[in-house]
């Protein structure tokens, strides 16, 4: 089965320097119906002004993966030093049994950055940062560029981060989505696609 969801439907919250879309239920756009897709629970776009961002705040037993679309993401608190990642540089940090962190506009220009937030898979393990590679058990993180096969997993979602594509027979511009469940797909990006392989439920350990 193949659920397109267009980028007008995603809810929005706009703070002081901070525009936000949601691809799930958030805060005070809170959704029974869309609060996850497999272990997918967060799929936000951020835009951030010069000096814009999130002050140190906690996390717990999230894999959290960020995707910079365009300008300077300035990440603090996992490291012994800030991390700054732009496009083409996937961050995941795994919060594990609890983590505090900064995320800032790290450029004097707009930054745009994709956050998708999964549910941690078993014991919580202390956190870990890495840059360029993302490592979450029974999931796995693509960009996609061009042509591709998606083979059927539980839950695929796919993002269309810029550009244009085809997932299916359906047509899909930058913002939307598809969640795709036990169906092998095509796809054909004119741009830029995050995909989620979701291989496996949430274990119990969780």
């Amino acid at each position: 089965m193949i659920e397109i969801r267009r980028a007008a439907d995603r809810a929005v919250t706009v703070m002081p320097g901070i525009t936000t879309t949601h691809g799930f239920s958030s805060g005070a756009h809170y959704d029974p119906a869309n609060l996850s897709f497999g272990r997918l629970i967060a799929h936000d776009v951020h835009v951030l002004a010069p000096g814009a961002g999130f002050d140190r705040h906690p996390h717990r037993g999230l894999e959290i993966v960020s995707w910079v679309l365009s300008g300077a993401l300035r990440h603090d608190g996992v490291s012994a030093r800030p991390v700054t990642v732009r496009h083409g540089t996937v961050q995941h940090l795994s919060a594990g049994s609890g983590v505090e962190h900064e995320e800032r506009n790290g450029a004097s220009d707009e930054l745009r950055f994709v956050q998708m937030w999964l549910l941690a898979d078993g014991p919580l393990d202390e956190p870990a940062y890495r840059t360029g590679a993302v490592d979450v058990p029974g999931a796995r993180f693509d960009v996609v560029t061009g042509m591709a096969r998606l083979a059927a997993a539980p839950f695929v979602h796919v993002y269309v981060a810029d550009g244009t594509a085809r997932v299916g027979a359906a047509e899909l511009a930058a913002g939307d989505e598809a969640r795709i469940t036990d169906e092998a797909v095509d796809v054909a990006a004119r741009g830029e696609l995050l995909v989620w392989e979701m291989f496996r439920p949430i274990s119990a350990s969780a």
